[in-house]
Parts: C-alpha cells; structure tokens; sequence
C-alpha cells in the first residue's frame, strides 16, 4: 500500500515514494509532510462564513478530501490539509486564475523539510479571490485569504494546492466517510448530533488536540504509552520516527524507499506494524508505516505524523474552533 505511505504535514511537502533499486517509472507519487515554515511573515487567514453539507470527494489514487471551489476565474480544487500551517497553491493556478503574486524576502522567511535544499527554495505569496461552495441552497465563502505559491509537481490530478489550518480553525468540520459526506459550519455541528443520535450513541471517542506551531497534535496509543502526533487530514498514510519503529511490534520484512521531497532526497523504509492505535482503537490492527528521519518530527517535537491510514474508516467531527480543540472520532 505505497499510496498510503505519506502524510502531508504543517506547509507541505509532495513526495515520490520509490522502492530502492527502482525504475524512475516505477515511482509512485503521494503527498507528505516535508516542508515547515519556521520564519517569516504570516499570511492572512481571511474569513470563512456560511455553511455547506457537500458529498465527500477524495483525492485521486487515495482517500485526502477535496474541496472544489468556485472563483471569478473558475474551478478551484485544493486538498483539506488539518496539518498544513498554511494554504499553499500552485504557481499554475496563479497563472490560470491571472493572479500577481509575490516573491517572499529570504532574509526573513525560512522552510524546513525533508532534504537538505530547502534555503534554496524562493516561495511566493499571492491573495486569493473569494472562493465559494454551493449546495442545496447554503453556501459558503471563504475570502480575503493569502497562500504561498510553491511548484508542487506531486499533487494529485486536478488538485490545485491544499487549504491549511488557518481557515479551517475557523469553523466546525465533519468527514463522514459511511455517509460518503462532508459539513463545514454549523451544519457539521448538526450532521454529527443526527450521526450520534443513530446507531453510533455509545461509539464517540473525543481526543484532545494541543495546537503547536499552528498546527494541531493529537494523542497516539503505543506500546510504551501515549506519543504525540500531528494529526492531519491531508496526510495520505502514517510517518512514524524511527525510535517509535523500534518500540512496535514488526509484521512483515521492511522495504526499502526514497522519498524525493522538495528539500531533496531521504532513505526510508515502508513497515507493517501492530501497537499503534488512536484511543477508541485496535492497537492489534496492523497499519502500514513510513520510517524515515524526517527532520519534521524534532521541529514539531512528535514521533508520528497520523493521516487517512488511521483515518479513512472513521467518522470525524473536527472542531479546531472550539478551545479546547477537539477531534471526535467514531467507528
């Protein structure tokens, strides 16, 4: 299951996932988590109003959610990213919507990621225009909001960039993966009620999420006790640090991989395992990790970054709102 063997963490990173010894056409490209803005001025959040009930739409080749958008210069698509610090688009749909961006002052804006060419990457920002959703006669809006423009050659088909966690702190979210449908707004707060209130009462397991660089953590189960994690919806898979690896119980030989970042290159290995679960869940359940190095975990301070392979099954009101922040999961 290469296709989940990525996540997407705080500002985005796009990844080939390649067995050792490959082809070049054998790659397999996933999102993940390979870029960090440690410096530099923030970008505006804007303003999310409205509400929207949406079926749920998945990411080609994987299971990350997908906005569609509407814009003055038509269709925009970008991947929820609950781990992203902040939105990022490509510099194709600032050409195609004919939008001025600018370039970022290196002295005063500093990247980390996977690899080592990350003092080497010029990003950009841009506003973007309002953007829109519409359905069954509720809408909603987001506008007045900033995006760094970074060429991301590994997203997925059609996929224009992903929508970060300053948007989506600012209203309730559920992902009902059974129901195949997605709420923004308070119409997550109802969907969610009207889901507990049907055959999933006693089911509801609510974790508590600590906000760190402007990203949100939540609690993993380990054999050796509770690790913190980035928990992240654009995430496709499960990156876990090596000293985590060796606490797990290994199901099956480990496989070599590359992971070709923005910032470079880095050796990892892809490994089946049993002992990680989030509270409510199986330990026993096998997963399928990504070992890597990835110098992410020291700048968040977490030995896992958790995504749609402990995510895809469940249920999921999001209310990076609400203070304390909280994720509610259901089977």
């Amino acid at each position: 299951m290469i296709s989940r063997a990525a996540a997407l963490g705080l500002a985005l990173g796009l990844v080939g996932v390649q067995p050792a010894g490959a082809s070049p056409g054998s790659i397999e490209t996933t999102t993940t988590a390979a870029l960090i803005q440690l410096g530099g001025p923030p970008l505006a959040s804007g303003r999310s109003s409205g509400q929207v009930n949406i079926p749920l739409e998945r990411a080609s080749g994987g299971d990350t959610p997908v906005l569609s958008l509407q814009s003055g210069g038509g269709m925009v698509r970008l991947l929820l990213d609950t781990g992203a610090s902040t939105t990022l688009v490509s510099p194709e749909l600032v050409r195609r919507l004919n939008l001025e961006s600018q370039l970022v002052d290196p002295k005063t804006f500093a990247l980390a990621g996977a690899g080592e060419a990350c003092p080497d990457l010029k990003p950009q920002r841009v506003k973007l225009p309002e953007l829109m959703i519409a359905s069954d006669g509720k809408r909603l809006q987001l506008s007045g909001m900033e995006a760094l423009v970074l060429p991301v050659a590994g997203l997925p088909p059609g996929v224009d960039g992903v929508l970060g966690a300053p948007q989506l702190r600012q209203q309730p979210l559920w992902i009902d993966p059974h129901g195949q449908r997605l709420s923004l707004g308070p119409l997550a707060l109802a969907d969610a009620e009207r889901f507990r209130r049907g055959d999933h009462a006693g089911d509801v397991t609510t974790l508590p999420l600590v906000w760190r660089q402007g990203v949100p953590l939540l609690p993993l189960g380990t054999p050796a006790g509770t690790a913190l994690a980035l928990a992240d919806t654009g995430a496709e898979g499960l990156f876990i640090t090596t000293a985590l690896a060796a606490r797990l119980q290994p199901l099956a030989a480990a496989r070599a991989l590359r992971l070709a970042g923005f910032c470079g290159e880095q050796r990892a290995r892809r490994q089946p395992l049993s002992g990680l679960a989030l509270p409510g869940g199986d330990p026993g359940q096998p997963v399928e990790a990504i070992v890597t190095a990835n110098p992410i975990f020291a700048s968040l301070r977490v030995e896992a970054i958790v995504g749609q392979e402990l995510l895809r099954r469940r249920a999921q009101l999001w209310r990076l709102d609400a203070v304390p922040a909280t994720l509610s999961l259901w089977p």
